[in-house]
């Protein structure tokens, strides 16, 4: 059975316990859902009508939140994100001087990005415009002398660490002093 229909306006969002369903848009199959997953926000988050049609693929069981229910748990969700933030900057040694707005509007602006061990967060030389805070885990500093050897290890920065400065002076290339 058909649970949204593309076009129609839409004042709940799906969240599935069990079964599965196939999203269409135009009538070609974009995927299919399982358990765990959200659906409908769309019009909801952005007032438009629904952006695609989702039909039940067998018996599924589905929670229905409304639109100011919906609202309400994003934004608790995200007072609870910038109180997390305020907190993590406040345990920064190199922040813990700075006022409380001042805090809040760093908080307001975080974003949160996780990476894999090994991954790269910057390149040396690469165009660089992020200033980037540890809060958990470790990163490792090299430089690359010449292309032909292995990485210079310089340090290794863990929580509450910083790097990327440069970004907030200007900079658009990453340098190692």
């Amino acid at each position: 059975s058909c649970i949204i229909k593309e076009g129609d306006v839409g004042s709940l969002v799906y969240v599935m316990e069990d079964g599965k369903v196939e999203v269409t848009k135009e009538g070609v199959k974009l995927c299919t859902m399982g358990p765990g997953k959200v659906f409908g926000e769309l019009a909801i988050l952005y007032n438009c009508t629904r952006t695609a049609t989702v039909k039940t693929l067998v018996n599924v069981k589905l929670w229905a939140i409304d639109r100011q229910c919906f609202q309400t748990i994003m934004m608790r969700t995200g007072l609870i994100k910038h109180t997390e933030y305020m907190e993590f900057l406040k345990s920064v040694p190199t922040f813990q001087s700075l006022p409380e707005e001042i805090l809040s509007k760093l908080a307001d602006v975080l974003e949160e990005t996780h990476y894999e061990n090994g991954e790269y967060i910057i390149r040396q030389g690469a165009r660089g415009d992020t200033f980037f805070i540890i809060s958990k885990g470790t990163v490792n500093v090299t430089r690359e002398d010449s292309p032909s050897e292995d990485p210079v290890f310089l340090r290794t920065l863990g929580k509450g660490d910083w790097f990327g400065e440069k970004a907030l002076q200007g900079w658009t290339w990453n340098l190692l002093e």
